[in-house]
Parts: structure tokens; C-alpha cells; sequence
């Protein structure tokens, strides 16, 4: 097993094989409801919304800005006939109910914050989990979870679904994403299964689309190991030598996710305005 695994398996101790823990404090459900919800969202995002079904009631997508740059990290569920709850980094609530409504001009679609409670279950088997609408991202981060708390459960902190999720190498939420700053295919939104290259235009997308068929990302985000003290100013700059290798952008502990130019995964490379160094890997779920 690689080691960002084996540190995580540390920080979840013995209860790693199920876990379940609350997220409302930190993602927010937004309800766009009406029949031009489908065409609001479908302008928005960059995955296709005539993929949900009932067999896929999920999928994950980016809101990006006209530059192509990410804006928010979303799930977006279909829950009922022209009716859509959208997940979204509560810290950006305002700003995102905001651009809805700035493009809903033409639509008309209902738009409203709930109150709707949202729980994750994950762990390492799958078969464990809690049963509900299984992450679209990655099968290793279980299932979504919509409404009342689950019965005969404890839930865990949020430590412990990040360690799990950062360990994992997927970002989410402000925190992880330099919002207006950071482009999709460095946040691995392609490897996520978050883009659709065949659906009609959205917001942004020129410049996903280009990069796409060019067919060249030069850094990612991986999971990172860190020793030593990290500066409390993030992002922050990674160096190889006196090169640029990225940008540190959030930190868990002795683990963290940055996004790192392809070459120097795997090296020891030094933190801006820090004595603290870091080591980048690829995650195993990759494609090779």
C-alpha cells in the first residue's frame, strides 16, 4: 500500500472500516427547481446534466468563471421531475446562490437554500458503508447521505472524513481550491469523472475544451506527507531547488494536498516562508 494509505489508516485507528459523519456545517444543498432548471444548470456546469437517471441520481461537475478557472466544486442530485439539490462549499452560499440567479434571467428557475441535513459514509469497504447515493468521484469515498441523521450509528468528526478524502488526493471545497484562481484538470475534475467533452457550451468552457485536446496537464493535486511546521499563510509556494514545483494549498496534520508539477512527485521539496518539507505522490486510482 502506498503511503498516504497507511497514514490514513493511522488517523482513522480501528473504526476505518465504516465511518459516518455530518457535512452540513461545511456543504450546503441549494433546490433549483422548474421546467428550466435542466437548461439553467446545464449552461453552468461542466458535466451534462442529461446524464442523471435513475440509475445515476448524482454526478460531480465544476462551476467555472469565463476564464476557465474553477468558481465551485459541486454534486448535483436529482431528486424528482425537474427538481435538482446542488451541493456546494457553504463558505460560498452567497456567491453561488449569486451566479445562479445572475444567469437565471432568461430561465426562471426556482432557486432556494434548504435546511436539508447531509451525511457522509465512507471507509475502506465499500460493502460497509451506509446505504445511500454512492459518491460519484471515487467508490473509496462511500455515500452520500440526505436528511435525518442515520439510526444506530456514532458519527465520527470531520477530521476523520478529511484524512480519509485528502488521503485519497480529492479536493473539496474552498479550503482545497483557490477559488477563481485554480484551473479543473489541475483539481483531476477529468480523472473524477467531472466533465463531459460532448455536451453543448457552459461557462468556461474554451480553455477546458483546448487543454482537453491538447491533451497535457502539467500538475495535479496529490496528497502530500509534511514534516516540520508549515507557514499559516496558504497557498503556498513549493520549491524544487530554487524551480517552482507548485503550491501548497491545504494542510491536515502531517498530510495535505497541493498541486505539483508531474516531475517532481515523489521528490523532497521545501515550503516558502517554512522550514517544513513535503513529498507528493499520485494517488493509486490514477489512470496509467
Amino acid at each position: 500500500k502506498q503511503w498516504y494509505q497507511r497514514r490514513v489508516r493511522a488517523s482513522l485507528g480501528s473504526r476505518h472500516l465504516s465511518n459516518v459523519t455530518e457535512l452540513t456545517e461545511r456543504r450546503a444543498l441549494v433546490e433549483v427547481a422548474g421546467p428550466q432548471s435542466h437548461k439553467l444548470l446545464q449552461g453552468l456546469i461542466t458535466n451534462d446534466m442529461d446524464k442523471l437517471c435513475s440509475d445515476t441520481p448524482v454526478m460531480y461537475t465544476h462551476i467555472l468563471n469565463v476564464r476557465g478557472r474553477i468558481m465551485f466544486d459541486c454534486l448535483v442530485y436529482d431528486i424528482g421531475t425537474e427538481k435538482y439539490l446542488v451541493e456546494v462549499d457553504r463558505s460560498l452560499l452567497q456567491l453561488f446562490t449569486k451566479t445562479l440567479k445572475m444567469y437565471n434571467i432568461r430561465c426562471r428557475a426556482g432557486i432556494t437554500i434548504t435546511d436539508e441535513r447531509l451525511f457522509a459514509s465512507f471507509g475502506e469497504s465499500p460493502d460497509s458503508m451506509i446505504e445511500g447515493v454512492r459518491d460519484p468521484r471515487l467508490a473509496e469515498l462511500g455515500s452520500r447521505l440526505l436528511g435525518t441523521e442515520p439510526t444506530n450509528t456514532t458519527l465520527v468528526s470531520l477530521d476523520a472524513y478529511d484524512a480519509w478524502r485528502v488521503g485519497m488526493g480529492v479536493s473539496e471545497g474552498s479550503r482545497d481550491i483557490t477559488t477563481d484562481r485554480d484551473f479543473p484538470f489541475e483539481h483531476n475534475l477529468d480523472y473524477l469523472g467531472g466533465v463531459s467533452f460532448t455536451k453543448g457550451c457552459y461557462i468556461g468552457q474554451e480553455l477546458t475544451a483546448r487543454t482537453h485536446h491538447v491533451g497535457e496537464t502539467r500538475k495535479r493535486v496529490v496528497p502530500v506527507t509534511i514534516t516540520g511546521h508549515t507557514p499559516t499563510e496558504l497557498p503556498a509556494r513549493i520549491n524544487a531547488g530554487k524551480r517552482a514545483a507548485g503550491k501548497l494549498l491545504s494542510v491536515y496534520g502531517d498530510i495535505g494536498l497541493a498541486i505539483i508539477r508531474l516531475p517532481y512527485l515523489g521528490m523532497e521539496l521545501t515550503i516558502d516562508k517554512s522550514s517544513a518539507t513535503l513529498v507528493g505522490c499520485a494517488p493509486q486510482w490514477w489512470p496509467e
